[in-house]
């Protein structure tokens, strides 16, 4: 649990301020991070990061303000100051053309069972082991790059028009390895995700990497622009649905008619009967919170219902605009997509398709319209070509550019088995996410618009 002084600091001062009717949120962010990073075999980065961040939001009829500090909160005086910081701003902010919606810590609230202090404290020198043993085991004929991201975030939310507080906190990793030919240039990638320690193996990327190393050391396949079958992996189905779900489920996108959803309801069918999307805050594929930023509780939320759209994400500032409820949405996503009934061998799945192309991870993506659903991102690691099931040949960098609405609109199957995969990101206040995405999704007539003749 948070530390009795920092609490009973936050507390004393929230009360103050109810007892003055001041409508404030006050969010505590701490976090231990750790960063190593690998470059040609060796360390290139070994970084650690431990702060406290204060953010208070203040309503103000229809003003508000927002002040974030950095430091120690145990002080009475350092947490009333950036209250008054927030209060000044509200002061002088313009008034929205709406009525804010106020900040409710929704129930008590105290949340561990993702903590894992083992990994909290992981020390450098045993991640660089992990690095150490694949590259010996794998071959020392490769360069190795990669990432190794670990640590805690603590939450603590108390508000002025509630009595309750709400605290988490747990832990969390990202790890990445990537093994590239010297020469030919090829790439083979790695990524491993959890909250305990322990739960990123050696052996499972020795094994990812030995699965299509013999496969590209074959003369490389160049796709040609078209419509082909295409078996993507867990890495690019939770790229493409994140994509998905920023450019079209959002609620600002949606009400200002710029989603791909935008001319669509509730209960309309906009992808594949065979997709299912949910926001579950209780799977533990997930880093689960079990409330918002705002306090407000979350609970399991359908998204995406056998292919009819379910609901759309609303923040508060939005949903305040727009006269809609907020759907505590301002924090990590814990994105569940269904599996399906497919084998859990890919290889398995695809025995009897012909020609598919295996594209286990997506790089360079991007939205070049958002209007019109369309994503692109390309092929670039462990990528290759299977003939009715058997690995054929490593394929050169391909580009895919089509819409969402084409590629999970013409699913064919999904794997029977979820697997987590890491979507945080590293260069902001540590604030861990992960999708649940079966191992792999199949689906047809889905665009290659480029090829390179490279890797």
């Amino acid at each position: 649990m948070i530390d009795n002084q920092t609490k009973d600091a936050i507390l004393k001062i929230r009360d103050q301020a109810a007892k003055k009717g001041i409508k404030a949120l006050f969010t505590l962010h701490r976090e231990k991070s750790h960063l190593m990073r690998i470059g040609n075999n060796s360390i290139s980065l070994s970084t650690s990061v431990d702060l406290t961040r204060l953010d208070v939001s203040v309503i103000d009829g229809r003003k508000e303000g927002s002040y974030s500090a950095m430091g120690n909160m145990e002080n009475e005086k350092n947490v009333e100051s950036v209250l008054n910081m927030a209060l000044d701003k509200a002061a002088f902010a313009a008034p929205k053309e709406y009525d804010p919606i106020e900040k409710i810590v929704e129930k008590e609230t105290v949340e561990d069972f993702q903590f894992d202090p083992q990994l909290e404290n992981i020390q450098p020198e045993n991640k660089a082991n992990v690095y150490r043993d694949i590259m010996s085991n794998t071959g020392d004929d490769y360069n190795y790059s990669g990432s190794w991201d670990s640590g805690s975030t603590e939450l603590f939310i108390a508000g002025t028009t509630s009595p309750d507080t709400a605290w988490r906190k747990g832990t969390d990793q990202q790890f990445s390895c990537v093994l590239k030919h010297p020469e030919h240039k090829w790439e083979l990638a790695s990524y491993q995700t959890g909250w305990q320690n322990g739960t990123v193996e050696t052996k499972k990327t020795i094994t990812d990497f030995n699965r299509v190393i013999d496969i590209y050391k074959q003369p490389a396949h160049s796709v040609k622009a078209g419509e082909y079958t295409i078996l993507f992996g867990s890495q690019a189905i939770a790229v493409i649905i994140s994509m998905l779900l920023w450019s079209g489920f959002e609620g600002r996108k949606y009400e200002d008619k710029i989603s791909w959803i935008s001319d669509k309801k509730i209960g309309d069918k906009i992808l594949s009967d065979k997709l299912t999307l949910s926001d579950d805050p209780a799977n533990m594929n997930t880093f689960r919170f079990g409330f918002d930023l705002n306090g407000k509780a979350r609970h399991l939320f359908p998204i995406v219902e056998e292919g009819r759209l379910a609901n759309i994400l609303y923040d508060i500032d939005t949903a305040g605009k727009y006269g809609k409820k907020p759907t505590a949405h301002n924090i990590s996503y814990s994105i569940i997509m269904q599996p399906g009934e497919g084998p859990e061998c890919p290889l398995e799945g695809v025995k009897n398709m012909g020609k598919v192309l295996f594209i286990p991870a997506l790089h360079y993506v991007h939205i070049p319209n958002a209007s019109k659903g369309i994503f692109t991102g390309s092929s670039r690691f462990s990528a290759v070509l299977l003939e009715n099931g058997e690995m054929v040949s490593p394929i050169y960098s391909s580009r895919i550019t089509d819409s969402f609405f084409n590629v999970l609109g013409n699913i064919e199957l999904f794997s029977s088995k979820n697997v987590s995969v890491n979507q945080s990101s590293t260069y902001d206040r540590r604030m861990p996410e992960a999708f649940s995405v079966p191992s792999y999704m199949v689906c047809t007539n889905v665009k290659i618009t480029d090829s390179a003749d490279s890797f």
